[in-house]
């Protein structure tokens, strides 16, 4: 029934594109992402805010409007083309992310339930848990409170993506441990049009770029059909917790962890790659997670040659009395290296 499913959501996505809806559709009843230069320089200033207005509206157009957004995510010249559509289906919030080359991905949310469907593997639902991605973990991370990690700013002026009118704010980590952000915000529908993660040099390490950005007055026909679809059941407790493990008492700690990095994986499993169990822990801030592997017996393979990782992904390693520590995470290569340098056996009672 799983499979099943997965086949019937990637034939309703091709189907039902925004662009069969677009063509059948009256010109006025979207926003398309061309954008006249005369247009431009002829329409009314918008009204300045705060960063922190900015991103609060983005979260709630975000959550709220019935759109098609076309992107692509980009880490050192590799692309790849995602599509996101939303509605607001009897007051309830629908969102479906595609990835349209390689192997299908595809996550469909119903209010706080995400159904996911990935590769060949069987499809599952689980319940306040959200679509994996920068893009969906920016919208559900608080920026701006007082005790957040970042701090958001107002840069100010205009500028263009996808042909249409944004504005930009700089999203700053209050230590050096993280990367920062720069984001995009369309002037009409303040949803995001480019999300940059950047290094303290301005260099940015991972991209989202909108490619095209349609905004609809009532849900399309093609993600009501999409909502119908029978989606799998939720996952009990029990069957949650053995999918999602909760953290155990690891043979290892970290003694140092930049902070607001709270561990949510702790675990002993097997690495295809090199084919022998290691230890792992993961921690996450809210935003980007770190992965922290041990491997106690290098002379059967190295775990440096099992993991692959490119694009915002720092990794360091390190071999001390042949037991291998290899760090993984969306941060700067420092701070990988200095929670690689703190790993150390977990002597706690």
């Amino acid at each position: 029934m799983c499979n099943k499913s997965v086949g019937v959501l990637i034939l309703l996505s091709s189907l039902f594109s925004p662009i069969a809806w677009s063509e059948t559709t009256p010109a006025s009843s979207h926003v398309d992402n061309t954008v006249n230069s005369n247009v431009i320089a002829n329409s009314a200033v918008t009204p300045k805010l705060s960063a922190d207005d900015l991103l609060d509206k983005m979260k709630i157009a975000f959550k709220q409007l019935n759109y098609d957004l076309s992107y692509v995510e980009i880490e050192r010249g590799r692309i790849t083309p995602m599509r996101y559509s939303h509605g607001v289906i009897d007051d309830v919030s629908v969102g479906h992310l595609l990835s349209l080359n390689g192997n299908p991905r595809e996550y469909l949310r119903r209010g706080d339930i995400t159904s996911f469907f990935e590769a060949e593997q069987p499809g599952y639902s689980l319940s306040s848990t959200a679509i994996p991605g920068l893009l969906f973990n920016l919208m559900a991370t608080e920026l701006t409170l007082d005790d957040s990690l970042y701090q958001a700013i107002y840069v100010g002026g205009k500028s263009r993506v996808t042909g249409r009118l944004s504005q930009v704010v700089r999203v700053v980590p209050n230590d050096k441990y993280r990367f920062g952000y720069l984001i995009w915000v369309d002037t009409t529908t303040n949803l995001p049009l480019r999300i940059d993660m950047i290094k303290d040099s301005g260099e940015v390490v991972f991209q989202v770029m909108a490619i095209s950005l349609y905004q609809f007055p009532d849900v399309t026909p093609w993600l009501e059909q999409l909502n119908s679809v029978k989606l799998p059941p939720v996952l009990s407790a029990m069957q949650t917790k053995e999918l999602m493990p909760e953290p155990t008492k690891s043979e290892w700690k970290t003694a140092w962890i930049p902070d607001g990095f709270k561990l949510i994986v702790s675990n002993k499993h097997q690495i295809s790659g090199i084919g022998q169990t290691i230890d792992y822990m993961q921690f996450s801030d809210g935003l980007v997670d770190i992965s922290i592997y041990i491997n106690t017996n290098v002379k059967a393979g190295s775990l440096s040659q099992g993991l692959g990782v490119s694009g915002q992904i720092s990794l360091q390693s390190k071999i001390t009395d042949d037991i291998e520590i290899v760090v993984v995470g969306e941060v700067p290569s420092a701070t990988a290296k200095k929670i690689a340098d703190s790993v150390v056996r977990n002597l706690d009672d």
